[in-house]
């Protein structure tokens, strides 16, 4: 029966939304300087678009691989460490960032954002656990729903906030202005996390004898086998590159493109319709994460099916029917966002939980005994340890299964930019709407590929 969550609960799950609020609003600030930035740096257009492609690449390309060892991060110096490790590579890197916008230091910014990509998403898989630990009894769909949900207003309220800085009082302080604000929101959070007893976690194993510590030791680097994962967990892993992959990257040239095709050159009028998408899959993922929880409505699969054809849809419309305006396909395209983000990481927590419940089931099969007849039964030192054992191997599955999957996201999200980039030099913006398309066509068949396997989980 799904436990109450109390005050401390919640207190928890808005430290953590409020952290990655402010992680998700540096994010996207290239993408809303857009043309303000270009004209500050003096660059071409196709100059310009390579830059943008290569700040997040930069970001996405240690995230192709880190997130993969936060789970040995984690169990080695617990979360504490790791929590203020990341916040520390978020706040240089972003600092490095603007302060190379302000001197025109191209290669500076790329730095920044490598050094932010360092810290940023492995703080997000950080927070993704802990919510998960918390929730898991209580209402776990809801505390994910809300925690992307801060994700996407960092989006929303950066597209929003960031143009009109930078009309009103120029790039350079737009860039700073928008920095102070992030920073202080996540550092005052991850303070708050860092301060609580048993927010987050620390060092893992202080229980058991030099045996079990050096066993975990050597065992501490390789945190789960890929053989130990069903073939459902790889397909998850390739739905979110491709669904990350458009989602992730909309942001760097749909500015350009919504000014260029719909509102004659105006980025601020651009800028206020960048984040309807955001907008919308804000304020639509809590009560999707409620109606996924329903026994009529849970069939994951089907929902990244629906999601797919919304995105295809929306960028078909783009692609040939430009005079019906931009507003319908964002809306469509925000709905999409919020179903896919509801349905995706519900799912994979649902899989992860299957994955660490079999995995201690097969650990401990055999161990477990019936309490005496005409007795209630009571916890010795073997099920303590057992209980101990079991909540470490289902942390441990499940930060590395978000760890792999934050990777194959950002392999997506610094891969595809490249792309984009190429074709928009190639075929303008008619080019990128294709790729969108491609990325939608080939997530929906890997989610009917999903459906067909979606069997006991």
């Amino acid at each position: 029966m799904m436990s109450r969550a109390s005050g401390r609960h919640w207190c928890i799950l808005t430290a953590v939304c409020t952290l990655m609020w402010g992680v998700y609003f540096i994010y996207d600030l290239p993408a809303s300087l857009s043309i303000s930035l270009q004209a500050h740096l003096g660059l071409s257009d196709s100059k310009y678009a390579y830059l943008v492609s290569a700040l997040y690449t930069a970001y996405a390309a240690p995230n192709s691989i880190l997130p993969f060892f936060s789970g040995p991060l984690v169990q080695r110096f617990g979360e504490k460490f790791a929590l203020l490790l990341t916040l520390t590579s978020v706040v240089l890197g972003q600092l490095v960032f603007v302060f190379a916008v302000h001197i025109r230091f191209q290669s500076g910014m790329i730095l920044g954002r490598f050094l932010l990509g360092l810290g940023a998403e492995i703080m997000g898989v950080l927070g993704t656990e802990v919510t998960t630990r918390w929730f898991r009894d209580k209402r776990l769909s809801l505390a994910l729903a809300m925690n992307l949900a801060s994700w996407r207003l960092g989006s929303v309220t950066n597209s929003i906030l960031v143009p009109r800085l930078a009309k009103v009082h120029g790039v350079v302080a737009a860039g700073w202005m928008g920095t102070v604000l992030a920073l202080g929101v996540s550092i005052l959070s991850a303070t708050y996390l860092m301060s609580i007893k048993d927010s987050v976690s620390s060092v893992t194993g202080d229980h058991g004898g030099e045996g079990e510590v050096e066993e975990r030791e050597r065992d501490i680097g390789i945190p789960a086998s890929f053989s130990k994962y069903p073939w459902i967990f790889w397909q998850l892993g390739l739905i979110c590159m491709l669904g990350y992959g458009s989602i992730n990257t909309f942001t760097n040239s749909a500015q350009r493109f919504l000014a260029f095709t719909f509102y004659g050159g105006d980025q601020r009028a651009a800028g206020s319709a960048t984040s309807i998408p955001y907008i919308l899959s804000s304020v639509l993922v809590p009560p999707l994460g409620l109606l996924l929880d329903l026994p009529l409505f849970n069939h994951y699969p089907a929902a990244l099916i629906i999601t797919s054809l919304l995105m295809f849809l929306a960028h078909l419309i783009f692609l040939i029917s430009p005079g019906i305006g931009p507003i319908p396909p964002l809306c469509l395209l925000g709905i999409a966002y919020a179903l896919f983000g509801v349905a995706f990481w519900t799912s994979l927590t649902r899989c992860l939980i299957f994955v660490g419940k079999t995995r201690s089931a097969a650990k401990h099969r055999g161990i477990l005994q019936d309490a005496p007849e005409g007795c209630y039964g009571t916890v010795d030192s073997d099920d303590a340890n057992q209980d101990t054992d079991d909540s470490e191997n289902h942390q441990e599955v499940i930060t590395f299964g978000f760890g792999v999957n934050t990777s194959l996201m950002n392999m997506a999200t610094g891969a595809v930019p490249i792309l984009l980039a190429g074709a928009e030099n190639f075929a303008g913006y008619a080019g990128l709407e294709m790729v969108f398309l491609a990325l939608a066509g080939l997530g929906c068949l890997a989610s009917v590929q999903l459906a067909w396997m979606w069997n006991g989980v």
